[in-house]
């Protein structure tokens, strides 16, 4: 059985295998569980800036740092039902009962695996503005070219793949954090990019970053490997309620993909939001939450 160890304000879990497993939590700590999958160039603390909306809800929400991010140990060519084992593990390091499970963005496949393969823990699983399958050479059609070039590269040449970004890191490492963030907002839809504008939200993601600066490019390199690969199940198996969330301006992963995996999950709810883009995630953080906790 895994065992937990205070870190700070995080936690981490050790793993059977030794690895240690990163986690946080914010909100209500007697509210109902939350388990959080982050994105591409997420962590732990991604979430709303604003902690009184999951202590108003009652929520207890767990963020949790994949294999190769922050405080959580790499795991060498793991898959998405990897991500899925480690959070059954925390799950039970913790003694939940049950718990809901929001992923965002490049997350948002892990949450989905975790609901698959363990049905029994979950009780509603929300997908926001998801990347798709991407093992599929159609797939790279729907997601931003830039970001659809980096995985396509990392599907068919892992190895420069992995020393490009690499060099990126090297790049970046010259720089300030505030920069990067900067360029990500410029590739995003105007509405992302006011919404990123907002001191509160892009101090967290600058921190984010920051952190991911420090650990390196490993963690993102895995996590864009895996993506390229199969996901391990067929979305038409899953058999806890989903709900998708998807902002209709969203240049980084088309709305097609969340009407194509609406029309694939045999209980799913399909939200398209017209005045949102990729950071739906935060300009409908209440409404998600609020969804997710519902009574069913």
């Amino acid at each position: 059985m895994p065992h937990l160890a205070q870190v700070a304000t995080a936690r981490t879990a050790k793993l059977s295998d030794g690895r240690q497993l990163g986690f946080v939590e914010h909100g209500d700590s007697e509210g109902a569980p939350v388990f959080f999958c982050h994105d591409l160039f997420g962590g732990r603390g991604l979430r709303h800036p604003d902690d009184s909306i999951l202590k108003r809800l009652g929520i207890r929400l767990i963020g949790i740092d994949r294999p190769g991010y922050g405080l959580s140990a790499r795991k060498a060519g793991r898959d998405i039902l990897a991500g899925a084992i480690d959070m059954d593990a925390l799950f039970r390091a913790m003694g939940l009962e049950r718990c809901a499970v929001l992923g965002y963005s490049a997350g948002a496949p892990y949450a989905l695996a975790f609901a698959h393969r363990y049905p029994q823990h979950v009780s509603r699983c929300a997908v926001v503005a998801s990347l798709p399958p991407l093992d599929q050479a159609q797939s790279f059609r729907v997601i931003h070219p830039v970001y659809g070039r980096l995985m396509q590269l990392a599907r068919g040449n892992e190895t420069l793949f992995r020393w490009l970004l690499r060099g990126f890191f090297f790049y970046d490492s010259q720089r300030s954090p505030e920069q990067f963030i900067r360029d990500y907002g410029g590739l995003l839809a105007q509405v992302d990019r006011h919404a990123l504008s907002q001191l509160p939200l892009f101090n967290l993601r600058r921190d984010i970053w920051e952190e991911i600066r420090q650990v390196g490019s490993e963690g993102i390199a895995d996590d864009l490997a895996a993506l390229t690969r199969s996901w391990g199940f067929h979305l038409q198996a899953l058999r806890v309620p989903v709900d998708i969330w998807w902002g209709e301006a969203d240049v980084y992963s088309s709305p097609v993909v969340g009407k194509r995996m609406a029309e694939l999950i045999p209980d799913a709810k399909l939200r398209l939001e017209a005045n949102a883009g990729h950071l739906i995630l935060f300009t409908h953080w209440e409404a998600i939450l609020r969804q997710l906790i519902a009574p069913a």
